[in-house]
């Protein structure tokens, strides 16, 4: 806690900021694949909600340097609280029809208002999912990464350097949080907004419909920082950090592969795994475990990958990119096909590899396992009751 607590406070007194010019995000894509930071347009006035979070700030006129360093105080009080907290799954705090009396339509308008995104941009369910577990893994289902602000000024999540092109699924609750706010303004929270997204985005995937589950707020911080501090997985993670990071947050090794199994719908920058299929481990030679086919398919796709005109393409994880099933799986086993390093550790640990075999053996086994999972990581370290707030908009804190 005290090198914790150092550690911020350099950051904070000091603003140091760290802008990379390339980011490499975790692949559900956990992260869709690199994005230069100048593209995030933050505002640089910090908005604080009035009477909330004030720690210890003084009553009175205060000068501007007083108001800066309370400012950072304060922020370094809250981001304590923040690093102090342990991975809680709070399903029981949430409940299904948690909106029936105060916006009985929100549930519809989100499944419809998702229905429209997706016929716009068919990536929008993955993007949403990527979104939900860079959320959750930070501190909790807050809807922090959302924001555009931080008390200070300082970074926030939506600009970390593990956080990709994630911007993509942010726009998409913005949308939806606009259509809930005409209809039932200041009532349904950015936090539920993106859980009653997923939980509608799952089903169009080809999960069953499943019922919401409601009562989230939303947070009233965010910082880089955490976001930064191996609360994110890296797409060349060994199996070990892996396992590490999942059990800290609360999961079990099975819902850890249970949970990759996202990897069934979306895409990889090759970005994100060029040196795999080009010069793995400085060899200049591709990841011997990938089959010749694999490589060939891939550096396909990925061999101009850097120039202007290709952009840096994408490669799909598995043949159905817009569903939720598991072959995934049974391409790791009949084909050793994974695009992501941490993924093809699943087929070599004698931990994992069990579990692999079960989920390519019964679809139906795994999406039920799946949406259990996402269910559970929709609770973690959720704010309820009167802690934190409903946002109006997502970007920014209540005025």
């Amino acid at each position: 806690m005290k090198m914790a607590r150092i550690i911020l406070e350099t950051f904070l007194l000091f603003n140091l900021v760290i802008v990379p010019s390339l980011a490499y995000p975790f692949g559900l894509n956990f992260g869709f694949g690199l994005r230069n930071n100048d593209d995030v347009q933050i505002d640089e006035q910090p908005q604080v909600k009035n009477g909330e979070g004030m720690g210890n700030l003084k009553v009175g006129k205060e000068t501007g340097n007083e108001k800066v360093e309370n400012k950072k105080r304060n922020a370094i009080f809250e981001a304590e609280k923040l690093i102090e907290k342990v991975a809680v799954d709070d399903r029981a705090k949430l409940k299904a029809g948690f909106y029936a009396q105060t916006c009985p339509n929100a549930e519809k308008i989100v499944a419809d208002a998702l229905a429209d995104a997706v016929k716009v941009n068919p990536n929008a369910v993955a993007h949403l999912v990527r979104l939900q577990f860079h959320d959750c893994f930070v501190v909790g289902c807050d809807a922090s990464i959302l924001l555009d602000y931080s008390p200070t000024g300082d970074k926030v999540e939506k600009s970390s350097m593990f956080n990709g092109q994630l911007l993509k699924g942010a726009d998409i609750v913005d949308d939806i949080k606009e259509k809930l706010e005409e209809q039932c303004p200041g009532i349904v929270s950015c936090s539920d907004t993106l859980a009653f997204s997923i939980n509608e985005g799952l089903f169009l995937a080809g999960l069953p419909r499943r019922a919401p589950l409601g009562g989230r707020r939303d947070s009233l911080y965010s910082l880089a920082s955490i976001a930064e501090d191996d609360n994110l997985p890296q797409p060349n993670w060994s199996i070990e950090r892996m396992v590490s990071l999942f059990i800290k947050k609360g999961f079990t090794i099975e819902e850890m592969v249970i949970l990759l199994g996202a990897h069934s719908i979306g895409s990889a920058h090759c970005d994100v795994f060029m040196q795999r299929i080009f010069n793995y481990k400085n060899t200049r030679k591709p990841d011997p475990t990938l089959p010749a086919p694999v490589v060939a398919e891939f550096q396909g796709v990925c061999k101009n990958a850097g120039t202007p005109q290709f952009r840096n393409p994408t490669v799909n994880f598995d043949e159905t990119p817009r569903k939720l099933d598991n072959l995934f799986y049974k391409n790791m086993l009949t084909r050793n096909k994974t695009v992501l390093i941490t993924d093809s550790h699943l087929i070599d640990d004698p931990r994992t590899i069990p579990i692999v075999v079960k989920m390519a053996g019964e679809n139906a086994l795994w999406q039920k396992r799946f949406a259990d999972a996402m269910d559970k990581m929709g609770a973690l370290n959720v704010l309820t009751g009167d802690a934190g707030e409903v946002r109006t908009t997502c970007r920014a804190t209540n005025n």
